[in-house]
């Protein structure tokens, strides 16, 4: 498991350190500056299920819950996009493994 988190003081509190640091099993704790979407992976999900966004007819919270359902269950079935997600310079330092080339 790899951690990765904003700034936010509870993010960054004692209770947190000292489970980071008695956790095995995990991979990496990366702790991100205030205000850097460029650096969170997530926000290329985000980026990604937004696409098409303005040519979809969502008109109700239900439509769009539907819609960002939908196209996360897409994803999940590319792990190529998603690994592409890590191959960003500004998002690399959270890959450890070696990603899917194509």
């Amino acid at each position: 498991m790899i951690i990765i988190t904003d700034g936010h003081p509870a993010h960054r509190s004692k209770l947190v350190r000292e489970y980071v640091e008695s956790e095995p099993k995990l991979l990496g704790f990366h702790l991100l500056p205030s205000y850097s979407p460029e650096l969170n992976p997530d926000e290329q999900v985000w980026n990604y299920l937004k696409e098409g966004l303005g040519k979809a007819a969502l008109k109700t919270k239900t439509n769009f819950i539907a819609y960002i359902r939908s196209r996360m269950k897409k994803l999940q079935r590319m792990p190529r996009i998603v690994a592409g997600f890590f191959r960003r310079i500004d998002t690399q330092y959270a890959c450890r493994q070696r990603l899917p080339t194509n």
